[in-house]
């Protein structure tokens, strides 16, 4: 045990004597001794302890920790008690303090928020070369927000140790790494992504980045409390939310919902930590990941967590769009659902022709130039027929046959040669290669006919249509399930 005396020639440690430490443990309070010491020592000033929280929270389990824990609390209260008037404190150390109900109301909590963006503001001129314009700083202070202090003084200083160049960039680079480190979330920049369809719903989003303008704030409109994205797996929800944070220009928080579970004990103070973290940021998309998996097992835990979500979502104030995504939104809690909650329900459903005949176009421009720019090798007649068999395909399986069919045709063209990069003939993807592409692909709304129909039939009953009506030269009106 050491003391931190203040002298003439500055801070020292020194040690104390009157402590003897327990060199041989017998049993697990002898750990602790140092709070028997403290409660009956003469000496006068403040105690800190780190690592101590574990044993005040709820996760004790077996008999021997539980004992353990209670004489802890026990050593704390008798250090209050016993000390009341004297000048001795304890203070308590520790990244989740989480202390239970019968001990919560004598140790007062004291969280260290996240810094502002006006505090961050103020904290960069300190660690930033003057060469640095106002502008600059204030551009960097905003891509420091969600950072401690701390973490912002060793990502600056990691990028000015490269050179003064994009210093944002390299800065927005250590922050998305620290976080998926931190939080194990995926951060992601606004990217410019291509997305087939889905018009009524990208109108929508495109509605949204008008409600964050001053404009709307002056008349208070604000963004919806939440967006839900309901429809069968592999229908792009996930692309949906990334084509909204391309929209608005917002940064993409993923989550995996189901994720929080496997915390356990720990699941509050995670969910609670990114909460803030999300608030803090601010303007951001705050992506739930397979947000019905989180439900599915009606325990406890996923009560507790889902209620945490909903007082959140209802007293924000800050401009956090909340999207989620579900395959079963039977799983959800009722009351995760209703408006004031979830605004806006969207369905995604199976792609029409129209769609796929654009979502093919898209995959088709990264592999064969001819159909980049809005570019077409096929026919009407031929884009009738591929599109013919691939009824009922979603989006990723669409992706999955045009790349087994470049495959195909790159090894049938190339086979062991290796011609050098400036004599690379173009990849020419042919129908007949996308046709037998498609044979080795058992779409999941075939295969999982029954379950695939009644996913539909709720989303048709609580979600709006995200996509209108197929115009296209393709559309061939209602089609049964088995395409007839």
């Amino acid at each position: 045990m050491y003391q931190l005396r203040m002298s003439i020639s500055g801070l020292a440690f020194s040690e104390i004597k009157e402590y003897k430490r327990i060199a041989f443990k017998v049993v697990r309070e002898d750990s602790f001794e140092i709070l028997r010491f403290w409660k009956t020592s003469q000496l006068q000033g403040i105690l800190i302890l780190e690592g101590i929280y574990p044993w005040l929270g709820q996760g004790a389990t077996d008999a021997d920790s539980f004992l353990t824990a209670e004489w802890i609390k026990s050593a704390l209260i008798n250090i209050k008690l016993y000390n009341h008037n004297s000048c001795k404190t304890a203070l308590l150390l520790g990244s989740n303090a989480s202390l239970k109900s019968d001990i919560a109301g004598l140790i007062p909590t004291i969280t260290q928020e996240l810094p502002t963006v006006e505090e961050i503001n103020d904290y960069l001129p300190q660690i930033l070369p003057n060469s640095i314009t106002l502008a600059q700083i204030n551009e960097i202070a905003n891509t420091c927000v969600g950072m401690y202090l701390a973490d912002i003084e060793t990502g600056v200083k990691t990028a000015l140790a490269i050179d003064n160049s994009e210093l944002v960039k390299k800065v927005s680079a250590y922050k998305i790494e620290l976080l998926k480190r931190v939080y194990n979330v995926e951060f992601l920049q606004p990217m410019t992504i291509p997305v087939g369809g889905l018009e009524l719903m990208q109108s929508a989003f495109k509605g949204y980045k008008h409600l964050l303008t001053p404009l709307a704030k002056s008349y208070n409109l604000r963004l919806p409390k939440g967006v839900l994205l309901i429809g069968p797996p592999g229908t792009g929800k996930s692309h949906s939310a990334k084509a909204c944070s391309q929209i608005l220009e917002l940064p993409l928080v993923i989550v995996e919902w189901g994720h929080f579970r496997s915390y356990g004990n720990m699941a509050e103070y995670k969910l609670k930590k990114l909460l803030a973290l999300v608030d803090r940021i601010n303007r951001i998309i705050f992506y739930l990941d397979d947000f019905d998996k989180g439900f599915a097992g009606d325990d406890d835990l996923s009560r507790r967590l889902a209620g945490m979500l909903l007082t959140w979502m209802q007293e924000r104030t800050s401009d956090v769009l909340i999207i989620a995504s579900a395959n079963n939104i039977q799983w959800l809690p009722p009351e995760l659902t209703r408006s004031g909650r979830f605004d806006e329900i969207f369905k995604i459903d199976l792609p029409n022709n129209g769609e796929r005949h654009s979502i093919f176009k898209i995959h088709l421009a990264r592999f064969d130039k001819r159909f980049a720019d809005g570019g077409d090798a096929f026919t009407p007649s031929e884009w009738q027929r591929l599109l013919k068999v691939t009824h009922r395909c979603v989006g990723a399986e669409i992706q999955a046959i045009v790349e087994r069919a470049a495959v195909s045709i790159f090894c049938q063209s190339f086979g062991e040669q290796t011609p050098a990069p400036e004599d690379l003939p173009p990849l020419e993807i042919t129908l007949t290669a996308l046709l037998e592409s498609r044979k080795n692909v058992n779409p999941l709304a075939i295969r999982e006919a029954d379950r695939i129909e009644s996913m539909r039939n709720i989303a048709d009953l609580q979600g709006l249509p995200s996509s209108p009506v197929d115009s296209s030269i393709y559309s061939l009106g209602d089609i049964d399930i088995f395409g007839s």
